[in-house]
């Protein structure tokens, strides 16, 4: 079934039309009475302009990396939004991240740390908020974060992850992206690793062990190609959002 979309001002772009383009036959942009809305999360009124959307009754909402807010509204959101709404985060949703969940999840138990690095181009406490929905999705919920540092260049953050010890830790900088997030045990170790989007590089997860690397499959999509067949099947299917506002909340609660 092939859904309309209306774009979000922030997200009418060459990048965003591409992505559309790459679903023909889910996807349409309109302008007038669209099924999906979008809003972009780099906004500082995006929780407002979140309400707008789930309030004129679309089929589903895309709401994409959104900055810290107030957790208290935003579960307020959750609370009235009568629509699925899929967070479209630069990791969370990504192939590689999704599909290697369940094993990766199995291996926090046996982790004795576990780490957590991002060095890219976009405010720190919105890159801090999109590891935790990463940590949240691929490894599990945090039980507890203290936030050392946190300003203007980047961010430095400890964690436990399912009584697990967690380091979080960003950088703000123009010089590339990497990101990366580590598993270490005694028996083996798992990295999940993303590349800028930007250049179409997949994301790799890796595990090693005695016996030497292993490679997981390679899944040649983004994360926001991802979000978007998330929010059609939520909307035709009503399949449930990895990642919901709920959660958003949650990890908004622990930022607070």
């Amino acid at each position: 079934m092939t859904l309309t979309v209306t774009l979000d001002a922030d997200h009418d772009t060459p990048a965003m039309h591409a992505v559309l383009a790459s679903l023909p036959q889910w996807l349409r942009a309109t302008s007038d009475n669209p099924d999906i809305r979008t809003v972009a999360g780099n906004n500082p009124d995006w929780p407002e302009r979140l309400r707008a959307a789930i309030t004129s009754a679309p089929r589903a909402v895309l709401l994409t990396e959104p900055a810290p807010a107030d957790a208290q509204v935003v579960s307020e959101l959750a609370d009235m939004a009568q629509v699925p709404v899929v967070i479209a985060t630069p990791w969370a949703l990504n192939p590689a991240a999704l599909s290697a969940a369940d094993r990766v999840r199995a291996a926090v138990s046996g982790a004795a740390l576990v780490e957590l690095f991002a060095a890219r181009d976009v405010p720190p406490a919105t890159s801090l908020l999109a590891q935790l929905g990463l940590v949240r999705v691929a490894a599990g919920e945090i039980s507890m974060l203290h936030v050392a540092r946190l300003d203007e260049r980047g961010y430095t953050a400890t964690a436990r992850i399912a009584g697990v010890p967690a380091q979080l830790t960003g950088v703000r900088t123009t010089a590339g992206t990497d990101v990366r997030m580590i598993l270490r045990g005694l028996a083996e170790e798992w990295q999940l690793r993303f590349g800028d989007p930007a250049l179409a590089l997949p994301a790799s997860v890796t595990r090693i062990d005695d016996s030497g690397e292993t490679l997981l499959p390679t899944h040649y999509e983004t994360a926001q190609r991802a979000a978007w067949r998330a929010v059609h099947a939520a909307a035709v299917e009503g399949v449930h959002p990895r990642y919901t506002l709920r959660d958003l909340a949650a990890d908004l609660t622990l930022l607070d």
